[in-house]
Parts: C-alpha cells; structure tokens; sequence
C-alpha cells in the first residue's frame, strides 16, 4: 500500500465512529403522548408502551389535533 493509501483509510477510520455517534442521536425520535398536538387526522402513533394512539381533534375547546387512545372520531 502507498503512505497515500493508508493516511486515508487512517482517516476513515478515525471519522467513522464519529459518523455512527452522531447518527445515531438524529435518528430517534420521541414517542407521543395522550394530549401532544400531531399535525395529520386520524394518523397512528405507537406510545411509550406499544399502544396505538390516533391523532383526533379534541372535544372541547377549539377542535386542534391531538393524541388520543380509542381509534378514529
């Protein structure tokens, strides 16, 4: 191998668990929660505990879209 081709694969090396911490902290996102606002009607999220959630407006006040357990209204 040249010295070329070894300072890259050195480079590499060092880079890559850098790249898989890094990617790894973006790629989780936070489960929702019974009152959360959700943005699309009758979408269905999974909680903390694996329970189905739909995202509903509420019944009181002004109607926004939250999460809700219990299915589509």
């Amino acid at each position: 191998m040249s010295r070329f081709s070894l300072f890259v694969l050195a480079i590499i090396a060092a880079v890559s668990p850098i790249a898989v911490v890094a990617g790894s902290s973006v790629a989780r996102a936070d489960v929702p929660g019974p009152g959360q606002t959700c943005a699309v009607l009758h979408a269905t999220a999974q909680d903390a505990s694996g329970r189905t959630m739909w995202c509903n407006p509420t019944m009181t006040g002004d109607h926004t879209l939250v999460w809700q357990y219990g299915g589509m209204s």
